[in-house]
């Protein structure tokens, strides 16, 4: 038998290794079609969507029918388009995984879908950017019993807020009458209860916002007004719920903006309350405002025991708490982060937190300054 040279067996090795990444290849491509799941692909230079036929079956299209990312954005529901659009260019830009659910209504036969894209984006040996990539699925079943379930707590919620109203303004008076008969006790006790129906004020309108954010409902109320101003209200009601907790508040300048004062709002009282659960109580709280370029920038920042980067990644998902024993014993429902990141990206704004372990936190957002009308120069 004639013995092979050196350069048949490194032929022979190389030929084996190309065969073996085709069959992993395959066998992964085997699993993915296996679990009823698409894949999809975005260029980077000419932003061209190359899918799978399961991606075209989930936007209504045949797998013989091409389907560019413009008309995959058609069928999206209209509430979803920027979210997708933006996510794209966003992961483009800073390299961060892409995942959003979004609701499509595919023709021909106009059936209502959610869908789940997760991708990740990919470079050429040399570091240079080539494409996006990743995988959809359906997820309707899963999503039509969270909106069902959704939509049970916002009907509960809903019906809560009269009578919490009502016993809301039974306390109000009934303080004012202790007040005036000087009975201290009274007076302490229904400080208490106000305090204890304020919260739970909070926690139904959280879940009511909710309910409107996950059916894409949720709707501003734009006017002009004046951030420093209702930053200052928001603290004066802090500081009575909370008494002894030190709060500052530097402001470097009048800030005007055109945005939502009550989601605004919503969103200071949950990062305030937020660094006031988390943070001892002699922990100090500071509150800064200033402008950056055409942004408005507010900080919120406290002593507290910080988070590690693996749960800051997370903290601004959907029910998502840092579970641990410092927190444990600490009530919440995984929403109130989750409800300031959509209210304020609907804003046009962003949000973002920084910190340490052991070293405090501080919670950062941005929103657009209001745009000045240039007056008009005709005689």
């Amino acid at each position: 038998m004639q013995n092979s040279t050196p350069e048949t067996t490194i032929s022979d090795s190389i030929r084996q290794e190309v065969i073996l990444k085709y069959q992993i290849l395959d066998a992964a491509r085997i699993a993915i079609e296996a679990a009823n799941v698409g894949t999809w692909m975005i260029d980077d230079a000419t932003r061209v969507f190359i899918t799978s036929s399961r991606v075209k079956e989930l936007f209504g299209y045949e797998s013989g029918q091409e389907l560019s990312f413009e008309a995959a954005l058609l069928c999206v529901s209209e509430n979803h388009r920027d979210k997708i659009a933006a996510g794209i260019e966003e992961t483009f830009r800073s390299g961060k995984p892409y995942h959003v659910d979004f609701s499509t209504s595919g023709l021909p036969e106009l059936k209502l879908r959610w869908v789940k894209a997760v991708g990740g984006l990919y470079t050429d040996p040399d570091g240079k950017l080539t494409h996006i990539s990743g995988v959809m699925m359906d997820i309707t079943e899963q999503k039509q019993q969270e909106l069902r379930k959704n939509k049970f707590i916002g009907m509960v919620s809903h019906e809560l807020q009269t009578p919490l109203t009502s016993l809301r303004a039974y306390v109000q008076m009934l303080h004012a009458w202790a007040r005036k008969q000087k009975d201290h006790f009274t007076v302490g006790a229904l400080a208490k209860m106000e305090k204890q129906v304020k919260k739970m004020g909070n926690m139904i309108n959280g879940f009511l916002s909710l309910n409107q954010v996950e059916s894409g409902n949720i709707h501003l109320d734009l006017k002009d007004f004046e951030l420093n101003a209702l930053i200052h209200d928001t603290l004066e009601e802090t500081r009575l719920l909370n008494p002894g907790r030190t709060i500052t508040f530097s402001q470097m300048e009048s800030i005007e903006l055109q945005a939502d004062p009550d989601k605004i709002e919503q969103v200071l009282v949950n990062l305030i309350s937020n660094a006031i659960k988390y943070s001892p109580a002699e922990g100090l709280i500071e509150i800064t405002t200033e402008t950056i370029g055409e942004m408005a920038e507010v900080r919120v920042k406290d002593e507290g025991f910080g988070i590690v980067p693996a749960d800051m990644k997370k903290l601004f998902e959907r029910y998502f708490r840092v579970e641990n024993k410092q927190t444990e014993q600490i009530p919440g429902f995984g929403i109130g982060l989750y409800l300031c990141a959509e209210i304020i990206r609907i804003h046009n704004g962003k949000i973002w937190g920084e910190s340490e372990p052991n070293k405090g936190s501080v919670f950062c957002f941005q929103l657009p300054l209001k745009i000045r009308s240039n007056p008009s120069t005709n005689a």
